[in-house]
């Protein structure tokens, strides 16, 4: 088997991280590099079982992006679409499970942690009705607006032999540097246009409209489709009926977006002490001067700012 290595690759989650803290950001990146087979209680291991820890908000998320992606996967497979009603079951039955084992933090106890709260990792108050709250509005909210949208109702028209992707990691080359995307959903329309669509659990951001732009590069790659030929869709599933909002692929659009990826690559090597080798000490990689705003952090005990 072939040497693993820590090799330079950008995304938009790599993105965010950055923008939000360089030490977090140091921590998540190469800090916890290597933490899959370092010894329990080692500094490495404990980076790399943070790093897997989610907040409570994207934990609903994650929940309703899987049951859409097995509920479209069965589909493709011939399976057709699942009942509301026991994709809620399945999905309710599967939180059950990561929740339980989050409280008791098996995610310390396991060689690759696949599930875990922030929340339960810093012993955080959250009272029973917030975790209700949460299921009620996020997880099972936006899978009763994804059923009764109108893009399910677009979807269920399309032969499943023009579906391209189902939320699939892959990969491109922008300039040298490998982007990796997961693109939601993806089909052809019967005109030829190619729609990408995003499921998102919160409110609309500007940063999702260059999530869309990225998608649009990758398809540009992946299918040989020019802009003119792209539509893109974010689909907010907590807003009532699901609402899509349709983002231009255009070439102002583009552009903009790869002064942006090419802006945040040249940032991240920036602060390196080798770019070549993709090495870089914690030392380069400052905290933020506010430490409120590390409350939320699944890196808040070894950045001392509990």
């Amino acid at each position: 088997m072939a040497e693993l290595t820590n090799d330079f690759t950008w995304s938009k989650s790599r993105h965010e991280k950055f923008k939000e803290c360089r030490r977090a950001y140091w921590y998540a990146y190469y800090g916890s590099w290597g933490g899959w087979e370092a010894p329990s209680g080692s500094p490495v291991r404990e980076l790399y079982v943070l790093k897997k820890l989610s907040s409570r908000w994207q934990w609903a998320g994650s929940l309703v992006h899987e049951a859409i992606r097995q509920l479209l996967l069965r589909a493709r497979r011939g399976g057709g679409l699942r009942p509301l009603e026991e994709v809620l079951a399945r999905t309710r039955e599967r939180a059950r499970g990561q929740w339980s084992g989050s409280r008791d933090k098996s995610y310390w106890r396991e060689s690759a942690p696949a599930y875990g709260l922030v929340e339960h990792e810093y012993a955080e108050p959250v009272p029973d009705e917030e975790w209700k709250r949460i299921w009620d509005e996020v997880v099972e909210g936006s899978l009763r607006a994804f059923y009764g949208s109108e893009v399910l109702d677009r979807i269920r028209r399309v032969p499943v032999a023009r579906w391209l992707t189902v939320d699939e990691l892959d990969h491109w080359i922008f300039e040298g540097t490998k982007i990796w995307v997961a693109v939601d959903f993806a089909y052809v329309e019967s005109d030829g246009r190619v729609t990408l669509l995003d499921w998102k659990t919160g409110k609309e951001r500007g940063v999702d409209h260059t999530q869309l732009a990225i998608y649009a590069l990758y398809a540009r790659e992946k299918w040989n489709v020019g802009p003119e030929q792209v539509v893109g869709g974010l689909v907010y599933l907590g807003a009532a009926g699901a609402p899509r909002v349709d983002v231009a692929a255009g070439a102002d659009a583009l552009d903009a977006c790869r002064a942006v990826m090419r802006a945040s690559i040249g940032g991240m090597k920036e602060l390196l002490d080798d770019p070549a080798a993709n090495r870089g000490s914690i030392g380069r990689f400052p905290q933020l001067e506010d430490p409120a705003a590390c409350r939320r952090c699944p890196f808040r005990r070894p950045c001392g700012r509990l």
